[in-house]
């Protein structure tokens, strides 16, 4: 389990003030490459593997309105993990308010990077995305 804190930035606002729903997919593909970093799996080790996670499915639970001031802290954990696949949770809170704000996942499918097609995660991924 990794747990990341992003700042909420004006840019990532609706035009209610609130954090816009599609920018939590983007919290999540931050604390997931954190998670994998502090895993011992960064991206650029994954890519010499030749191999790529593509994201097949997401989904958020939207529990409150995240705003300009709040900090969130966004951990992730993975779930589980097949000969193919891994699935990532997620949990948004604002400690400063004392709030969940989100919480959802993602599942991730390996792809070999030639062929584009879906391959068997490496025994040391396995190894490490449930050990």
């Amino acid at each position: 389990m990794t747990t990341t804190k992003i700042p909420v930035r004006t840019y990532e606002l609706d035009s209610f003030g609130h954090v816009n729903n599609a920018t939590y997919l983007q919290y999540f593909e931050v604390a997931r490459c954190e998670w994998l970093r502090d895993a011992g799996l960064p991206f650029p080790e994954i890519q010499r593997a030749g191999i790529q996670i593509v994201i097949s499915d997401a989904a958020v639970k939207y529990l409150t309105p995240a705003f300009y001031t709040d900090e969130l802290s966004i951990t992730c954990a993975c779930e589980s993990a097949t000969g193919a696949s891994v699935t990532f949770t997620y949990t948004v809170d604002c400690e400063h308010r004392g709030v969940r704000i989100a919480t959802g996942s993602t599942k991730g499918v390996c792809i070999d990077g030639l062929t584009g097609k879906p391959r068997r995660w490496p025994d040391a991924f396995r190894a490490i995305f449930c050990p």
